[in-house]
């Protein structure tokens, strides 16, 4: 196992590192950066969501992983970093967070466990936070309830949006 990379670097760009977070999660990914100090590592690991057009990017914090592992290490130079929209990820942070306050107007027994919305103990909703994303016993009056509340929040979010686009700046816009 190679930990030190070079001097003063800890693990190459593009190496597959593997860890156990505190919480016993294993995580496995390409690196994409480390830094020393602080003894944080971003890793890039396919995506949850299972599209295969996007990653899902880690940061973790090895002082409270245990079992790091350089499983490949790379040999080629890091590629050139590729351009984030932040303004796609503050709209995706923003539409994730008005799902999850759509369900705790009405379930308040609501919370984030990682990625996922776990409402009542019952129902786990993952991303991408969508009616078919519920997973719950099949029946449940709460998981009906979680998908109702869902379906209305894009049904409202959908009539917002149409709204905006027809707004009078628009219309007098589209009239000239």
């Amino acid at each position: 196992m190679k930990i030190m990379a070079q001097e003063g670097e800890y693990f190459n760009i593009g190496s597959i590192v593997s860890c156990t977070t505190c919480y016993n999660q294993k995580l496995q990914g390409e690196v994409l950066a480390f830094d020393v100090e602080s003894k944080m590592l971003a890793i890039k690991s396919s995506a949850a969501s299972g599209k295969h057009n996007v990653h899902d990017v880690r940061m973790v914090n090895l002082n409270y992983c245990s079992e790091v592992k350089v499983v490949k290490e790379s040999d080629d130079p890091p590629p050139a970093l590729p351009n984030l929209s932040l303004q796609k990820l503050n709209n995706r942070l923003n539409a994730t967070q008005k799902v999850f306050n759509s369900i705790v107007k009405t379930l308040a027994e609501s919370r984030w466990e990682g990625k996922n919305i776990i409402v009542m103990e019952e129902v786990t909703i993952r991303p991408p936070y969508g009616v078919d994303d519920c997973q719950g016993k099949q029946g449940s009056q709460v998981l009906n309830h979680v998908r109702k509340i869902i379906q209305k929040h894009v049904a409202d979010e959908a009539q917002r949006d149409q709204r905006k686009s027809m707004s009078p700046s628009t219309v007098t816009s589209l009239k000239s």
